[in-house]
């Protein structure tokens, strides 16, 4: 199996931004790789995405919204990242600690449910390595809300929920798979970072040079 590493942080933290700078590293080098994101993935996985971020005015409970973040992912898993991480490094914008931030952690929902989930319905895989921006939540809201005008259902919900959000993530920065970065710097030095990083903790057998 290749290296699976996840790109985590609020909206508007940078991650779609230096997941894309990764995998040109990987691009610049001829290495195979794999590029996806969550909730999504799968034509099946972006029409439950389509429900969990369109402000559709719809609403459902915190569970409802878990369940369909695991029927998302279970069909992602099974037909995209299980079978390109035989011979890929697969980069995914979101995976597990973007769960357990925004419907564990900010809707006081027991682990347990997420433990369950993760064991029975995602073959319990988890990244090898989590790239976390982290981001003052007033920052990221207004970076979000300038590049996107249909995808808001987070966006749209209370600051103190992004609070709790952003204190989720704080929570895990400390766990020793996960990298975490001040999402307040300037894009390509953010790159360098990560990728000094990367080749300091020997990810890769390789060196990854930068993209730009």
């Amino acid at each position: 199996m290749k290296k699976f590493i996840a790109f985590e942080g609020l909206d508007g933290s940078g991650k779609t931004t230096q997941i894309k700078l990764f995998a040109s590293s990987l691009k610049k080098i001829k290495k195979d790789y794999f590029l996806t994101r969550e909730p999504g993935g799968t034509k099946v996985a972006e029409k439950v995405r389509e429900i969990l971020v369109k402000r559709s005015g719809k609403t459902f409970s915190s569970i409802t919204e878990l369940l369909l973040i695991y029927a998302a992912r279970h069909e992602h898993l099974k037909e995209k990242v299980i079978p390109n991480l035989k011979k890929k490094i697969v980069l995914c914008d979101r995976f597990f600690y973007s769960t357990y931030c925004y419907q564990i952690f900010a809707n006081d929902i027991s682990m347990s449910y997420l433990n369950f989930l993760h064991k029975n319905f995602a073959f319990n895989l988890l990244p090898d390595i989590n790239i976390l921006l982290q981001i003052d939540p007033r920052i990221s809201l207004k970076r979000s809300l300038k590049i996107k005008n249909i995808e808001t259902r987070f966006e749209k919900k209370s600051r103190v929920f992004h609070k709790k959000v952003s204190e989720g993530f704080e929570s895990v920065s400390k766990k020793k798979n996960v990298f975490k970065f001040d999402g307040n710097t300037e894009i390509n030095l953010l790159h360098r970072n990560i990728i000094d990083l990367i080749n300091k903790k020997k990810v890769f057998d390789f060196l990854l040079p930068y993209a730009v």
